[in-house]
């Protein structure tokens, strides 16, 4: 069994109260910004910051943990995401003409959606399009500093 470690990222933008999702190409789902550490190379943060930024241009500062999931990629390959808050410094916005900046990167969009521009849209995980925004404020204030689990 192989076990691989990704660092996803939920980039929330308290100003416009919208969250920064990317989509890759020929899918038809939207997920949060994030890819395998490389423990050799860096630490788990770091991973985090790099890939928001190679997927979609934006600089981020991570604030904290807020969930962690298991799934099982192929019958041999387990992910285990850590799914960490983070939000955005300098510029917020982007390119419309985006390309991963991972040269073997797949991600074809990113994009700033609101809990409402979410309803519609396929998304993972699913808590994003709405146990996310429950939450929200209670993690920034750190008033519930329960990691979920799912």
């Amino acid at each position: 069994m192989n076990i691989r470690i990704l660092a996803r990222v939920v980039t929330y933008d308290h100003e416009e109260n919208k969250i920064l999702l990317v989509k890759n190409k020929d899918t038809n789902f939207w997920y949060a910004p994030g890819g395998g550490w490389e423990q050799n190379k860096e630490n788990i943060l770091e991973c985090a910051k790099r890939e928001v930024k190679e997927e979609a241009g934006i600089d981020v500062e991570i604030i904290r943990l807020i969930y962690v999931q298991e799934f099982h990629a192929t019958a041999d390959t387990i992910f285990f995401e850590t799914f960490w808050l983070a939000k955005p410094t300098g510029d917020r916005s982007i390119n419309e003409l985006h390309i991963d900046l991972d040269p073997n990167g797949a991600v074809e969009k990113a994009q700033w959606f609101s809990q409402a521009e979410l309803q519609d849209l396929k998304v993972f995980p699913k808590r994003l399009k709405n146990t996310f925004w429950e939450n929200i404020g209670r993690i920034i204030k750190d008033e519930d500093p329960f990691i979920g689990v799912s």
